[in-house]
């Protein structure tokens, strides 16, 4: 089986070219606002490189969020087209599970990915490591940080791995929450969310590729300003249908 995968949702642009469970193939560019320009020419020169054609392909994973608004927006979009014009399954992974799976060779039992979300508030979630493989213990959410270090405090294992690009502030904070525990960072290159890493992440596989959304883990603005004029909140998940129902 052969899957190409995706993430768009920082300024890093990551591909990857899976076959069954290895990784044949990869490129992950700092492609800071050119994701756009850069995520069609790149794909076609990762596939050119094991002369893969698009019939190759039985699959595609992408990255769903949470990120940059821009950037899922242009991953996710590119992914479900391709899925929907081409009649081919579509899965999706998180994000935030791409970079906790940067450090699943860490032996530790409580691996949390940070997206700076400005203000001390952050995309995270926690995850721990089983067999090789990703588990959800706290799923992925948009959260003032030092309420959810509060929060979630009984959730965590001893020995922490906090993963993420220019976080040392969080790091700090965690550290005056839980003095007690044995804290890691890791927030070097491999940090950034890379598709290669899918293979160790949980998928979700989508019902209705053109229905698919990303994962913001907040409500954008259009949906705040959409549910004020309809007098609801779209404060979940699963309160974006209705919203998306009422495009479609």
């Amino acid at each position: 089986m052969k899957y190409l995968a995706i993430d768009s949702s920082t300024k890093a642009l990551s591909l990857a070219l899976l076959e069954d469970s290895e990784v044949v193939a990869e490129n992950t560019l700092l492609a800071a606002q050119q994701h756009g320009v850069l995520l069609v020419p790149a794909v076609a020169q990762l596939m050119e490189q094991l002369n893969w054609k698009t019939s190759d392909l039985d699959g595609l994973i992408t990255g769903i969020g949470p990120g940059s608004y821009t950037g899922l927006r242009v991953g996710v979009t590119f992914a479900k087209t391709w899925a929907n014009s081409k009649k081919l399954p579509l899965y999706t992974v998180s994000s935030l599970a791409l970079m906790a799976a940067a450090a699943i060779d860490t032996q530790v039992d409580t691996l949390i990915p940070v997206m700076d979300a400005r203000r001390l508030s952050a995309y995270t979630a926690v995850y721990t490591a089983r067999e090789g493989q990703l588990e959800v213990v706290v799923p992925d959410a948009h959260v003032d940080w030092r309420e959810w270090l509060h929060e979630v405090g009984e959730q965590l294992g001893e020995h922490v791995v906090l993963v993420g690009d220019a976080i040392d502030e969080f790091v700090e904070a965690f550290l005056e929450e839980f003095p007690d525990k044995k804290v890691q960072k890791l927030d070097d290159w491999s940090t950034w969310p890379h598709a290669s890493k899918a293979l160790l992440c949980p998928w979700s596989r989508v019902s209705e590729a053109t229905l698919l959304a990303p994962n913001y883990a907040h409500a954008t603005l259009a949906e705040r300003e959409w549910a004020q004029k309809n007098n609801t909140t779209i404060a979940s998940e699963g309160d974006h249908e209705e919203f998306i129902e009422h495009f479609t």
